[in-house]
């Protein structure tokens, strides 16, 4: 389920562009909008039921199947939206990817089974017919009943957002973003349930329960009123980054720190969600990122007093209760302490032995229950901690001429690729351009399921740390708990400095 999620993540994120552009022409030229006009809101109802569905079954062909399940996904999605009266979203899901996996196992069962000269022939040959095949079922008989079908589900979905039970979905939101969920919850789960009903009521409060910004903020709040000295000053430009610039990433090392600043969080977007569903706000597209500045702009001006106030009742449900939290937790001091496993891999740092490294990068609640079993007291964190240091995965393959005379590749990895890696990666360029390394060294950004070959040094968060090995082994790493952290960049660039002197 968790990569299905994953999967719908990343078909949602890499049509983003198209969501938002169609939720802006709503709120600007809608029924409800800014500058209502009625013949360019009439381009919203093609981009919606055509458009749309048809990218995201291509992108979910493409991600399973290559370019030509794609292809195919787009032709048969197509056929379908045109036979139906309501957005094929939810089958754009379910066909894209399905499809993408029938082209992939035809293409492997075709595979050393034809006459040489004829595979690229077969291989058309065979798509062209199961698209045309599927497209023709899907448009004389598919629209109509499916559209029945998702309209019914359209129902369940409104009285849902209607209902008291919504509140209590922060107990989940709030835990998965924290443990770098958040674009499966917005992308994969309550994007599409929001997109869903944008033809029948322009906007959706679901839009706004993943990416209410109000919970963090009045974390944050708490950290910059309690903390003192340089964390106060990172707690404070923390709040500016995730309340104006939309990263989420950011406070997530605050919550991890201090596992009981999840009930605030908890609490206040709680708090919002009921306020946003009394006044019955809500927003015309999905909010990426969750910045304030692209939440007023995709909410509808009838609304924007009533989404500002939900925000608000976040913020300081969220603050109050930090701000007890934290006061019930001895203050500890600056430097945080690490747990068993960060200091075993400090002490192997420069041993080529990954696999004795990885027996010990255990999941810390496998660490915290083992603790409790022994009754030893587990250590507060009060701050994010300081970057572990570059941690050789395996003993890296020999590289050739061409590449020791390429630039180094530097790649900051996230869970989508879009948010806090973009973050990192744009201050470690800036930190190189002051060292004038910006020639020798390049640096990129991307999800962890698509770091590239090319990457030698790769720098992810502590918790994805285990998924980047997976997905990329036999790299450079360095772990960071906090990406804000001005002494995370102090190591990689004087790993950096090191390498460039050796050339």
């Amino acid at each position: 389920m968790y990569k299905f999620g994953r999967l719908l993540s990343a078909i949602v994120s890499q049509n983003i562009a198209i969501v938002i552009s169609i939720g802006l022409i709503r709120a600007i030229f809608g029924v409800y909008g800014w500058f209502p006009n009625d013949s360019v809101n009439l381009l919203t109802g093609p981009l919606l039921n055509w458009l749309l569905p048809v990218m995201f079954g291509y992108t979910g062909g493409h991600l399973i199947g290559g370019k030509r399940g794609g292809a195919v996904a787009a032709i048969v999605v197509f056929s379908l939206a045109l036979a139906s009266t309501v957005p094929m979203i939810f089958m754009a899901f379910l066909l894209g990817p399905g499809l993408g996996w029938i082209v992939s196992r035809l293409e492997r069962l075709l595979e050393n089974r034809l006459p040489s000269g004829f595979e690229l022939l077969m291989a058309n040959f065979v798509s062209a017919i199961l698209a045309g095949g599927l497209a023709v079922f899907c448009f004389v008989y598919g629209g109509q009943a499916i559209s029945r079908a998702i309209e019914q589900l359209n129902d369940y979905i409104v009285q849902i957002a209607y209902s008291g039970w919504l509140p209590i979905s922060a107990a989940i939101i709030e835990p998965a973003k924290v443990f770098f969920l958040n674009n499966v919850m917005s992308y994969g789960i309550l994007g599409p349930l929001g997109i869903s009903q944008i033809r029948s009521l322009s906007k959706s409060v679901y839009f706004l329960l993943e990416a209410n910004p109000g919970p963090a903020m009045g974390m944050l709040l708490a950290y910059v009123i309690r903390m003192r000295g340089k964390w106060r000053a990172t707690s404070a430009s923390a709040l500016a980054i995730h309340s104006l610039g939309g990263i989420q990433e950011v406070y997530f090392p605050y919550v991890l720190m201090r596992p009981q600043l999840l009930l605030p969080l908890i609490a206040g977007n709680m708090a919002g969600i009921y306020a946003f569903q009394y006044f019955n706000a809500g927003l015309v597209s999905i909010p990426s990122p969750a910045s304030l500045l692209l939440i007023a702009g995709l909410t509808p001006p009838g609304d924007m007093a009533y989404v500002l106030l939900g925000i608000s009742v976040s913020t300081a449900v969220s603050l109050l209760l930090s701000l007890l939290v934290i006061r019930a937790i001895p203050n500890m001091p600056e430097k945080a302490i690490g747990n068993r496993e960060h200091d075993v891999v400090r002490r192997l740092v420069h041993v080529q032995q990954w696999e004795e490294v990885k027996r010990v990068l255990r999941p810390v609640s496998n660490l915290q229950g083992r603790e409790e079993r022994d009754g030893r007291e587990k250590p507060e964190r009060a701050i994010p901690e300081a970057p572990r240091p570059a941690v050789p995965a395996e003993a890296p393959a020999a590289r050739s001429a061409e590449d020791e005379g390429s630039a180094y590749t530097v790649c900051f990895a996230c869970d989508a690729g879009m948010g806090s890696s973009a973050m990192g990666a744009a201050i470690l360029r800036k930190r190189l351009r002051a060292a004038q390394l910006e020639a020798k060294v390049t640096v990129v950004h991307s999800s962890i399921d698509q770091i590239p070959p090319a990457a030698r040094l790769i720098v992810t968060h502590d918790y994805l740390l285990r998924r980047a090995t997976e997905h990329a082994p036999g790299r450079d790493y360095v772990s960071l708990a906090n990406y804000m952290d001005p002494a995370a960049y102090d190591t990689i660039l004087e790993k950096l400095r090191d390498l460039a002197a050796l050339r």
